[in-house]
């Protein structure tokens, strides 16, 4: 007789919406951390792409030793900084990946409304505690955030303490729970073009040089 392999479901927060976490390895939300949890440096995206209800499969090993080379979007980084992107292919990388919002889907927001409504905020509302709970755990020194969407979402759960023209900002300080911490704002990496890429890359190293994080 054939078992059935166990599949967990972690979070149906978002169920009515076509998002449910379910995992083959118990991981939880908390734990879709590419590379070392403990990294100073993040970069954060939307969600992940996938089939909506795509079921993880990733271990914790698999998180930890991800390969950023696999992807185009991890390979737009290396015109960003070279420094910074060959700091992801070393043993003892300072540099992570996380997601805004957790579950797969090919669009964010996935195509599944409810009442007519924008499920967008809705989504982002549920998920976005995980994050918090991740910064707070883990204590980055520097997130750079990878596109509008992630930016403004970022800016309302850390909104800037002075008073910025928000349309403007590029960059600001932030803190959680008594841990400062920079905020980086850009567009899609993928969808800039290399002079902006690059421009990015160096006040990204300036604030990663001004708090003495190696890289």
């Amino acid at each position: 007789m054939v078992m059935e392999e166990k599949i967990y479901i972690i979070c149906s927060r978002c169920k009515d919406y076509g998002f449910e976490f379910r995992s083959k390895h118990n991981i939880s939300p908390l734990d879709c951390i590419d590379g070392k949890a403990n990294a100073e440096i993040w970069i954060i995206g939307l969600n992940p792409k996938n089939k909506l209800g795509h079921i993880e499969t990733r271990s914790q090993k698999d998180f930890q030793f991800f390969n950023p080379n696999g992807h185009q979007y991890f390979r737009d980084f290396k015109k960003v900084s070279t420094r910074l992107y060959s700091n992801w292919e070393r043993d003892d990388r300072n540099i992570a990946h996380i997601d805004l919002v957790k579950c797969f889907s090919e669009t964010f927001p996935p195509m599944v409304e409810k009442n007519g409504k924008n499920n967008q905020r809705f989504i982002v509302v549920n998920c976005i505690g995980y994050l918090k709970l991740q910064i707070i755990e883990y204590k980055p020194k520097i997130i750079i955030c990878n596109g509008s969407p992630v930016c403004w979402e970022i800016m309302r759960l850390l909104p800037p303490k002075q008073d910025y023209d928000l349309d403007c900002i590029t960059s600001y300080c932030t803190n959680v729970d008594n841990h400062k911490f920079w905020i980086v704002l850009s567009g899609f990496i993928g969808r800039i073009v290399n002079r902006n890429k690059r421009r990015l890359g160096m006040e990204i190293e300036q604030i990663i040089e001004s708090e003495n994080i190696s890289y």
